[in-house]
């Protein structure tokens, strides 16, 4: 009787080599998904330009524009009554002796500057004042300052309100030297808006020398 072991022995050995073939054949060079390749601008010459486009590329907002007289108007007016609201504040509190003066000085000066815009506004032509969103959001802050400075007291305070005092005459003249006086066309505008800048400045020069302590000695 024939045997028949030699052929399953050549018989297995033909399958292993079959399958080891079909794993050599797979080409090495397989494309990636097409999720995982770069993608291509219309001409396929690479990387398309929303790909490398960062926020430093976006053009920086337009400036706003010049502020009409009337709402010029209303923004000094809002910066006037909160520093009359602050020395009112200020007043209720106990504050060293030359402390107390700048708040009297504050008050004084703002409430005369606010007399002399109301009457600007009535004259001829009266000057309508326009409450925009820009007024309302300074009138908003100015009323969150009083309400943070009115929980602290004793030396406490009088620190946090000179350092306001000082941080807002700086916001102010900033805002008068790069909106406001450029953009005055009423020649009696533009006078008390030169007016406002004097005092504002000599108010921002007393509240830091009242804070650096050299106006206590």
């Amino acid at each position: 009787m024939r045997s028949f072991a030699p052929l399953l022995i050549v018989a297995m050995a033909a399958v292993a080599f079959a399958g080891c073939h079909r794993d050599d054949a797979t080409p090495a060079d397989t494309a990636p998904p097409a999720s995982q390749q770069p993608s291509t601008d219309a001409t396929g010459a690479g990387t398309t330009a929303s790909d490398t486009h960062t926020s430093a590329d976006r053009p920086p907002p337009a400036p706003a524009p010049p502020p009409s007289q009337g709402v010029s108007l209303a923004l000094v007016a809002a910066l006037d009554e909160h520093e009359i609201a602050a020395a009112e504040q200020a007043r209720g509190k106990k504050l060293r002796a030359p402390v107390r003066e700048y708040a009297d000085l504050l008050h004084r000066e703002h409430s005369e500057n606010l007399a002399a815009l109301r009457a600007i506004a009535s004259g001829e032509p009266p000057i309508g004042m326009e409450i925009t969103t820009e007024v309302h959001a300074l009138v908003g802050r100015g009323k969150a300052e009083l309400d943070a400075l009115s929980e602290k007291s004793g030396a406490a305070y009088e620190r946090a309100w000179l350092e306001a005092m000082v941080a807002g005459h700086v916001d102010a003249l900033a805002l008068l030297d790069a909106r406001l006086i450029p953009a005055a066309q009423d020649e009696s505008v533009r006078n008390f808006l030169n007016n406002t800048r004097d005092h504002m400045a000599m108010h921002l020069e007393r509240g830091r020398a009242l804070l650096e302590g050299k106006a206590l000695r």
